[in-house]
């Protein structure tokens, strides 16, 4: 009998066994994984690092059903603020993060999630936003998911600028609705190609679109739009994971 056995993605059980322990002995992760719930009560700055410099800009955990972090972005315009792990992440040595967000006012505010080379911009920046409804990199290297009011439309868009050379973006065709919760995965390889993932659906690709030495965080990244005042985005949780170096 092999030792080995092939499965895609998931391993799903069903009936009796999915309510008991059905495995003897430890599963193992072969990647290092960093995963958060939010069902603490306070954020930890030592897992988290947190930049708040909007105007009455928040990020806190929401002591909510099954947990979630809350951001509420800044009261003026443009205001923006970011959540970020550290910086140990590259597309040279595989790098996938994912998580599941809701965002209660999509023509109020914009986001990214994704990989990006620092755990914080300046106030009125994110990694990559559109300002003016023109695609804007703010970062040198970063790659993810980009909503944005200032965007013509509210489609959820991929992008990434390597080495400041920004890459075509793709828009997936899929709006964000206000309120809606959506799961977010965007993985890196070896050679700095990104492949992206809408609740579990493949959404796209770009190709050699970081560059693959240069170290990221994951991050989660807000701003205020449309002198639209205070929304919310509510991160349910996330996960990422790195090959062993």
């Amino acid at each position: 009998m092999s030792h080995v056995v092939k499965v895609g993605r998931e391993i799903q059980f069903v009936n009796d066994a999915k309510h008991r322990a059905n495995v003897v002995g430890d599963l193992l992760e072969k990647q290092n994984h960093f995963s958060d719930k939010f069902m603490v009560d306070t954020l930890s700055t030592d897992a988290w690092a947190v930049a708040v410099p909007g105007t009455s800009d928040t990020i806190a955990i929401s002591e909510v059903a099954g947990g979630e972090l809350l951001i509420t972005t800044g009261t003026a315009d443009n205001d923006s603020c970011m959540i970020s792990t550290p910086i140990i992440y590259s597309g040279s040595n595989y790098s996938a993060i994912e998580a599941r967000i809701l965002v209660t006012d999509v023509t109020g505010c914009g986001f990214f999630f994704g990989f990006t080379d620092a755990k914080s911009e300046s106030n009125n920046s994110i990694a990559i936003h559109y300002v003016g409804d023109t695609l804007t990199t703010v970062a040198t290297d970063a790659v993810g998911f980009v909503v944005d009011a200032d965007h013509a439309t509210s489609s959820i868009m991929l992008a990434a600028v390597k080495n400041n050379a920004d890459q075509t973006p793709i828009d997936t065709g899929t709006d964000w609705a206000d309120g809606e919760v959506r799961t977010l995965r965007v993985e890196v390889d070896s050679s700095g190609n990104a492949a992206f993932w809408i609740d579990g659906v493949a959404a796209g690709a770009l190709a050699t679109c970081v560059t693959a030495a240069t170290l990221l965080c994951g991050s989660v990244q807000a701003i205020t739009r449309a002198n639209d005042g205070a929304n919310t985005i509510r991160v349910r949780r996330v996960d990422a994971w790195a090959d062993e170096v």
